[in-house]
């Protein structure tokens, strides 16, 4: 049977968060929910899923805010990259320089962590492999769906573009974010994977590895 794929933006910044299915054992995962947890919900509702795992692409406040929420609904566990952990922390002072509502109760803390080359099964005969990929944040990681020739890079690479690494007037992003790193992850971590691959960014349209090989003037 076919998988379940939907991905669809979520407030406060318009991150897309993906929820990935077994249409066989209804076991599911939600990548970076961002909010309007309620819909998220109902769309695994809709589908007849459970989800089982979280997974945070980085610490940014618009991948992160519904995690807690989403968890203590569903009793996923909540899964990132260690080195995002400050940032996650530091929730509401994102929330502040962005000026957006910060969350009305603490986050939760994450379950576990991943690293670089960990594979997760979330599903009897399904798993995913975590690409750590810095440059955006220290803890930036991809998400890469074998078995569905889809990978989830969060604000990584864009169609045509790279994550931001400059943030003036942004304080509590300050200092984490390399320009050069983030090319490097691109180049050896994404760009390695087969060109038919679809990639979910964090924010706007999906692409190809094919597509970003050829036409991304940031990394060609």
């Amino acid at each position: 049977m076919a998988p379940v794929i939907e991905i669809f933006p979520v407030p406060p910044l318009q991150c897309n968060c993906s929820i990935v299915g077994d249409s066989e054992s209804k076991d599911a995962l939600v990548v970076d929910p961002g909010g309007d947890v309620d819909h998220i919900v109902s769309r695994l509702k809709f589908h007849g899923l459970s989800c089982k795992r979280i997974l945070i692409t980085h610490g940014h406040l618009d991948h992160i805010i519904g995690a807690t929420e989403l968890k203590k609904l569903t009793g996923a566990v909540i899964l990132m990259n260690q080195n995002d952990l400050s940032l996650y922390e530091r929730v509401k002072e994102q929330c502040r320089d962005f000026r957006v509502p910060p969350p009305l109760e603490p986050l939760l803390p994450p379950d576990d962590f991943l690293a670089d080359g960990d594979v997760v099964q979330w599903a009897p005969d399904l798993t995913v492999k975590c690409l750590h990929c810095p440059g955006h944040t220290p803890g930036s990681m991809s998400y890469y769906f074998e078995q569905h020739k889809l990978v989830c890079p969060g604000d990584t690479l864009f169609s045509g573009s790279v994550g931001r690494t400059s943030w003036a007037g942004i304080p509590s992003l300050q200092g984490t974010s390399d320009p050069n790193q983030i090319i490097g992850s691109i180049k050896t971590k994404l760009l390695t994977l087969d060109g038919d691959v679809r990639v979910i960014s964090g924010h706007g349209p999906d692409t190809t590895i094919a597509d970003e090989r050829a036409c991304n003037r940031f990394v060609r």
